[in-house]
């Protein structure tokens, strides 16, 4: 593996602490003998081009300093290639990492973790998510998670998770179930009406004791299709478009650096 890594970073990420989270996080990568060049773009549009160029030139790993937003955009510029992905998460929710078990909102700590791990060789294949040729770690929403996520990102009060705690209380007051169609691994439809409709590649929801409640159906299967008039889907937080979609797990998706 080279010694250059590249870190991709969102300088507005929880607040800005992206940007503050850089620094730290490349200064423990260059402790550890690490080459670093840093990745911002103008927007995501350019980020992701400009990242997709570093991991096409070689670069030795891809790190995505930011929240859930950036890590979906950095595994759209690795999934499916040998480049490893690295995660110094320091956003709103930080669902992925959490998931992966890595450092939040620790950027020494995280930098100093992937450069042990990269020396090391701990890097793991983790699975994805994919709908078309966009990728999820952690879940594609529909229903109330898409529409607290809709108007929690018009909201500009409070700060950080809370604004979406906020938002899911606006919702209930307003929500009813959604009629969908849904078809798992190419079998019947199935029509059902639904609160909700999630896609995940692991554990969600805090605790994630909601599975053991009566109204929770949970189903396991490779590949899904949805269907439901007015509702969009949106892919770790990051909106994919209106329904009907098809999500399938990809084994192996994804290299990542881990503990």
């Amino acid at each position: 593996m080279t010694s250059e890594i590249t870190l991709f970073v969102n300088p507005t990420a929880g607040r800005g602490r992206g940007a503050r989270a850089a620094q730290p996080a490349a200064s423990a990568l260059r402790a550890a003998g690490f080459s670093v060049r840093t990745v911002l773009g103008e927007d995501a549009a350019d980020a992701l081009t400009r990242a997709r160029a570093a991991v096409a030139g070689g670069t030795g790993a891809l790190i995505a300093v930011g929240g859930d937003g950036m890590a979906n955009l950095a595994l759209r510029a690795v999934a499916g290639t040998r480049t490893p992905l690295g995660l110094v998460a320091v956003g709103t929710g930080n669902d992925f990492a959490r998931a992966l078990g890595l450092p939040v909102r620790e950027p020494a700590a995280a930098g100093r973790m992937i450069a042990d791990a990269l020396k090391c060789g701990r890097i793991h294949d983790v699975d994805l998510g994919q709908v078309g040729d966009r990728w999820f770690g952690t879940v594609l929403a529909s229903g109330f998670d898409s529409r607290v996520n809709d108007r929690g990102n018009r909201m500009h009060w409070p700060a950080g998770r809370f604004r979406y705690d906020l938002a899911m209380i606006a919702e209930l007051a307003a929500f009813r179930p959604v009629p969908y169609r849904i078809r798992l691994d190419g079998g019947e439809v199935r029509e059902i009406e639904a609160t909700l409709v999630a896609v995940g590649n692991g554990s969600r929801v805090y605790r994630g004791t909601h599975v053991e409640h009566p109204k929770v159906t949970v189903v396991r299967a490779a590949r899904i299709e949805i269907a439901a008039e007015g509702v969009t889907g949106y892919a770790d937080g990051e909106p994919l478009g209106p329904l009907p979609l098809s999500a399938r797990c990809v084994r192996g998706g994804v290299r990542v650096v881990g503990p």
